[in-house]
Parts: structure tokens; C-alpha cells; sequence
């Protein structure tokens, strides 16, 4: 019988020949683990291997406040106790968003297993192929033993067909099919893209598709490795790796089939997270406020995007714009492309690298405020105040939105 990729993973990590979904198994993984916050760190006094532990200071970054300087200061105090080398150790000034910066230096790679420690959207490095969850409570067990139980999930397919409109992605694309098939559609399930849409996309597309998997229920979600994936991570790591795909006769607990080719932009409208529509249909929508970033959309192909609409143009005089590169890497690389001083003339705030504003340690918003937001989460308070309207899209309308200082179909500025 054909195997998932995903099983297929599991099975190697467990040295065993092959397992099914409902197994109980023990893994370990060579990837980076990250304790992306002082959440755990505290109750492991050692680690198993401190070469295959990275400390990222992600949630926060340059955030001024007490607690954050304090749980900086006591994250680091822990790194450098239980021995994790100082290249390792991404203080401010190397910070990023944790798995972006996993991302920057492909710690996930093809075939392979990779553990987190606390932040549900670790599975953005399923676009790698590779099986990527995290720990959260049995964070602080792994760091000290170097292995942990899984249960072997379903996985669920879903092939995507045609292409892209113009003002259309992946987020788009996403979105679009949690309006489809609900918040509850693969419960602790895989979510496994794949078809010629998905060939087609770039890796930051991918991470993006992958990244957003919580929100149907899933555990975590997969692509198939090709060479686009092969050599971005060969790009970025000397580590060996080998690739593994699914069998064209692997069994399925569910398949989708969706066909993009008359897809318009889509937004979420507060305050539900699964209830989404066309752009259209909230057109002139009053904003005041807007995000670009998060590990959502925070690289390069999302910087470029704002920057495409934002070319010469002003932000509404009554919008605030900000603007968070996922990485140090990619905020130099947005300096060099000439796109901070695009965002800069227009107007917009850029922050230091780190998930910032979408959980408000940023610029948070008061109550009477309305924002657009490329975000993860549109739940009242997760931005600030619990009076507060989040609005989510793609980059592009978030963009074309602050300009007019109203929710706008993004088309017409691309």
C-alpha cells in the first residue's frame, strides 16, 4: 500500500520500515528545535544536544517593556547556561519571527522531521517537506531526552488547479479554501498540497500556504519537495538531506479539489477567522490602520508586493501603515531592493523584525480603531484592544487599503 510523505517522514524518524495512521510512535529530529520564548526554557537544566538547539528572540523583538526585556534577558541567561553556541543564539540584531528565520537557514529540510517549541504556525516549514510541528508543553521533555511521542496523523489532500488571476495569492488561495471547507474540516490532521497550482508557486508563496494551517483544524501542513525546493534549501545549508513524495496510490482520510481560476481577492471580516469573502463585497469599509507582516506574510515576494502598490504614491493622511520584515535577513535584503525607502516615502512605519503587531507587542490598536491586516488571527483583542476591528488579506489590499484610507479591491493599483 503507497505511504503520504508524511508517513513516510514519521516512519525514518522512527527507524522503523513503515507506519500507519493511529500508530503510537517515538522520533527524534537532527533540525533545530526552538524555544521561540522563556515559556519552557526554565524547566530544562540540560538539553539533550545544545549544536541542535537555536534560541530566537521572535516574539518581541526591539518591543519596549518590562516583561520583554526581562524574559530576553532570562531566555539568554538559559541559551548560554545549558551550553547553546553563541552562532546559534539569535539576540536582538540577528531576531526574526522563529521560523522565519528557521526558513532563512533552511533548519527544516525535505524528508526530515522538525520540532518548535511553542507557536502553532511552525508548520509554515511544511512548504520544506517536512513533517514540522510544535512541542508546546512537551517542549521541555524533548530538549532534555531528544525524543518525543506522536501519534501518526491522517492526512488530507488537497489538489489545486489553474492559475492565478492577476491581484490573486497564495494567502488568496488559502483563505479561500478555509471559507470552503470550514475551521473544523481536518482535525489533528496534514494538510498536503498539491497540484499544478501549487508546482507553479514560489517557496514564499508555499510557507505561506503552509503557515496558515491551524485554522481548518489541522495539525500542521506538507508540500511535496521539487527542485524549486531542493535548491532553496541547498542554497542555505551545506546539512545533507533526502527528499521524500508521496505515492500516487497513498490513502487519504479526505480530498479536495479546487480550481482557481476565477478567484478574486478574498478578506476575513471580523470577528470570525473562517467566515470569508470577496473583496467586492466590502468595498469602502472605513480603516484607519494597517499591517503588513507577520509569519503570514512577512519575505521577500510579500515586501515587494506592498511596495508594487505603494510606489510613489501617500498613505490616507488619518492611516498608519506598519510594515515588519519577518527577518533581519529579509529587512536588509528589502533595504538593498530600495523598498524600505519605497514605504518610507509612502508614509509607513517599519519595524524591527519580529511578529510585532499581529499579537500586539507593536503598535497595538485602540478601540475605536479599524485595521487591515496580512496577520494570522482577525479574534477581537489579538491585536490590542478587544474593541478593535481586524480585517485580513493579502498584502496588495492591505496596501492599496491604507492609500485610500477605505478598504479597496487591490487590482486597480497592480
Amino acid at each position: 500500500m503507497g505511504k503520504t510523505i508524511t508517513e513516510k517522514i514519521l516512519a525514518r524518524a522512527a527507524g522503523t520500515k513503515e507506519v500507519s495512521p493511529g500508530d503510537y510512535i517515538e522520533v527524534t529530529s537532527r533540525c533545530f528545535f526552538i524555544p521561540g520564548s522563556t515559556r519552557h526554557v526554565g524547566l530544562a537544566d540540560k538539553v539533550f544536544d545544545p549544536k541542535r538547539i537555536a534560541w530566537v528572540d521572535g516574539h518581541t523583538g526591539s518591543t519596549a517593556s518590562n516583561q520583554a526585556a526581562q524574559n530576553r534577558s532570562s531566555g539568554l541567561e538559559w541559551a548560554k547556561r545549558v551550553g547553546i553556541p553563541m552562532e546559534n543564539i539569535y539576540a536582538l540584531g540577528r531576531q526574526g519571527i522563529e521560523h522565519m528565520v528557521a526558513a532563512d537557514n533552511a533548519w527544516a529540510r525535505p524528508g526530515e522531521v522538525f520540532f518548535e517549541g511553542n507557536n502553532g504556525h511552525t508548520t509554515a516549514l511544511g512548504a520544506f517537506g517536512a513533517f514540522a510541528i510544535t512541542l508546546s508543553y512537551g517542549s521541555a521533555a524533548y530538549m532534555m531526552t531528544g525524543k518525543t511521542w506522536i501519534r501518526v496523523p491522517d492526512s488530507v489532500k488537497f489538489i489545486m488547479k489553474g492559475t492565478l488571476p492577476k491581484g490573486v495569492y497564495a494567502r488568496d488561495v488559502f483563505e479561500y479554501v478555509l471559507g470552503q471547507i470550514g475551521p473544523s474540516a481536518c482535525p489533528g490532521m496534514v494538510m498536503e498540497w498539491v497540484g499544478p497550482l501549487i508546482d507553479e508557486m514560489d517557496m514564499d508563496a508555499r510557507i505561506t500556504l503552509t503557515d496558515l494551517a491551524l485554522f481548518t483544524g489541522a495539525w500542521t501542513g506538507i508540500i511535496n519537495p521539487d527542485q524549486k525546493t531542493i535548491d532553496y534549501v541547498r542554497t542555505r545549508t551545506d546539512e545533507p538531506f533526502e527528499p521524500l513524495v508521496s505515492d500516487d496510490e497513498a490513502r487519504y482520510a479526505k480530498v479536495f479539489e479546487f480550481d482557481v481560476s476565477n478567484l478574486v481577492p478574498q478578506i476575513v471580516p471580523p470577528p470570525k477567522r473562517y467566515i470569508v469573502k470577496n473583496v467586492t463585497e466590502l468595498e469602502g469599509t472605513p480603516i484607519n490602520r494597517g499591517f503588513v507582516g507577520s509569519c503570514a506574510n512577512s519575505r521577500m515576494a510579500d515586501l515587494r508586493l506592498a511596495a508594487q502598490v505603494l510606489r510613489g504614491k501617500k498613505l490616507h493622511p488619518e492611516v498608519i501603515l506598519n510594515i515588519t520584515p519577518g527577518t533581519v535577513k529579509i529587512y536588509q535584503q528589502a533595504i538593498h531592493e530600495g523598498l524600505v525607502d519605497i514605504f518610507i516615502d509612502a508614509g509607513c512605519l517599519i519595524a524591527s523584525p519580529n511578529c510585532g503587531m499581529c499579537w500586539a507587542a507593536n503598535t497595538p490598536l485602540a478601540a475605536a480603531d479599524v485595521c487591515i491586516s496580512t496577520g494570522t488571527c482577525n479574534y477581537p483583542g489579538r491585536m490590542g484592544s478587544k474593541d478593535a476591528e481586524i480585517y485580513l488579506g493579502n498584502p496588495a489590499l492591505a496596501a492599496a487599503s491604507c492609500i485610500e484610507g477605505k478598504i479597496v479591491d487591490p487590482r486597480r493599483f497592480l
